[in-house]
């Protein structure tokens, strides 16, 4: 069965990108029906391509009518990103990774059409926001993609369907495609969509960071390790949200290498040891170091820690055929 092929796709090499998807037989057969450059309707002629791809803020063209499955490319030069669907472009996760594959990207979502069901059921949507297509079946990291992940440990401890492809890609698959049922497949993938997405219990660090360094934590810094510690007393229970903020700060200092108290290391410190393993899976995940201090030595936990992989049933199935 063809399914609707629904894509969003980002990285710094965004103009090489728009051009690649420009030129896709999908898009060249004929002159799509209306255009808009720079959030201002334009006249369809043939040289549309070209004026497409010079404009500096929203633009898109679309080759069907409203109501339709959408055949259209939007590009936001903005956030780096193109975002383009066609009808009838697939029938399995192989045939969708040939179409984008040979591009240029780093982060990729693809959407799908059962989403408009999920909206319509009024069900909480998840994705890597910045004008990204909300997660669908899958979601795609390849080379400097997965620095916004929390650790590339994330990726095998979801539940979903992790696929390694050549030019260091990873595809994480949400549901099984041969799901029809809207509310079957949503069952399936909203705990992996709430995970891989913009999410305070998420991997995903959002592009614009100001909002979680604010929650990143201010507490001891080592120097000679360049480590942020933060001590929790007995009982303190950690949030999911606080773990993301400081992977958002280490990611922050990585990418802007600044002179003073650099955060290439963060460590949770805890006083009792149950509270301490109780914390620890979710630490490793993020590869945050976790140690128990007994009140005259720390131990460090983390890295005698090796959890294994456990893959949803239907993901075993699918990796079995």
């Amino acid at each position: 069965m063809k399914r609707n092929f629904i894509a969003s796709l980002s990285g710094q090499a965004s103009n090489q990108l728009a051009q690649h998807v420009t030129t896709r037989p999908e898009f060249s057969g004929s002159l799509p029906v209306s255009l808009w450059v720079n959030d201002e309707q334009s006249e369809v002629t043939q040289d549309w391509r070209q004026r497409l791809l010079s404009g500096t803020s929203s633009s898109w063209a679309r080759w069907n009518l409203d109501g339709e499955p959408f055949h259209q490319i939007s590009i936001r030069p903005r956030s780096d990103l193109v975002t383009f669907s066609f009808p009838n472009g697939f029938d399995s996760p192989e045939e969708a990774l040939a179409i984008i594959e040979p591009l240029p990207f780093e982060i990729g979502a693809f959407g799908s059409e059962l989403t408009y069901s999920w909206l319509k059921a009024d069900l909480d949507t998840w994705g890597f926001s910045r004008s990204h297509v909300s997660h669908g079946w899958a979601c795609i990291f390849r080379g400097a993609g997965h620095d916004r992940l929390v650790s590339r440990r994330w990726l095998d401890f979801g539940p979903w369907r992790v696929l390694r492809r050549p030019n260091d890609t990873t595809v994480i698959q949400f549901h099984d495609l041969a799901i029809t049922d809207p509310l079957e497949a949503y069952e399936q993938a909203k705990l992996g969509h709430e995970r891989m997405g913009n999410s305070p219990i998420g991997g995903y660090i959002a592009w614009h960071l100001d909002g979680l360094l604010e929650g990143a934590s201010t507490r001891l810094y080592n120097p000679s390790t360049r480590t942020l510690e933060r001590v929790v007393p007995p009982g303190d229970v950690i949030p999911q949200s606080e773990m993301l903020c400081n992977a958002a700060l280490r990611l922050h200092h990585r990418l802007t290498r600044p002179a003073t108290t650099p955060v290439d290391h963060v460590a949770y410190v805890f006083t009792d040891l149950d509270d301490a393993r109780a914390h620890l899976h979710e630490l490793w995940l993020r590869e945050m170091e976790v140690w128990f201090f007994d009140g005259g030595k720390k131990h460090r936990l983390d890295l005698d820690y090796h959890p294994v992989p456990d893959p949803p049933d239907w993901a075993l199935r699918l990796d079995a055929r």
